[in-house]
């Protein structure tokens, strides 16, 4: 694995970490949970490939990517309803990201079917509240998903790059979505 791939995972790491803190400064501790979790699978990625340890380190990183990567965007989904005026709180919400996580270690082709629909849900979500911000990354990260992601046509090197970059992207939309001063522009 060439080293340049540490950079746009180390990216991901980087706008996460900024996302999960700027959510955190308004309160939102659950969806900076969320977004520590794709922190999380960035900096393992980072690590894995810049000391050569790609294999010792493949099953975590793909662990933290895809598991972690559930539980996150679950947690992201409970912030959202807790947003909109649903009685959610951090024990559900905790709750409900072991469970889908869980589903994906168990039924890894469930949990890439929840994660698309989980995605689809909030850009529909989004999309009713007029949200464009929230909307364009979520839209951004359900094309990634499908047609970016270890994408043949792309080529390994464009496809990884361009996925990390756009999930960077999507981060960067939901952090600065659900951080913003006002909340009541979410409910539907």
């Amino acid at each position: 694995m060439p080293i340049h791939y540490a950079l746009t995972d180390a990216l991901v790491a980087l706008v996460a970490i900024w996302g999960a803190w700027r959510l955190v400064s308004t309160h939102k501790t659950i969806a900076a949970f969320g977004l520590a979790l794709f922190g999380l699978a960035g900096v393992i990625g980072t690590i894995r490939i810049t000391s050569g340890l790609i294999e010792p380190l493949a099953a975590a990183h793909k662990m933290a990517s895809q598991l972690g990567g559930l539980a996150g965007l679950s947690l992201l989904l409970c912030q959202i309803l807790h947003d909109t005026g649903w009685r959610v709180g951090k024990r559900v919400s905790v709750s409900a990201a072991i469970l889908v996580a869980a589903l994906g270690a168990i039924f890894p082709m469930a949990g890439a079917i929840l994660f698309g629909v989980m995605l689809v849900a909030a850009l529909a979500f989004f999309l009713k509240v007029r949200s464009p911000i929230a909307a364009l990354g979520f839209a951004l990260m359900l094309i990634n998903m499908v047609f970016v992601r270890q994408s043949a046509l792309l080529g390994p090197d464009v496809s990884w790059h361009l996925y990390h970059i756009l999930v960077s992207a999507w981060l960067v939309c939901v952090a600065w979505t659900l951080s913003a001063p006002s909340p009541s522009r979410l409910r539907s």
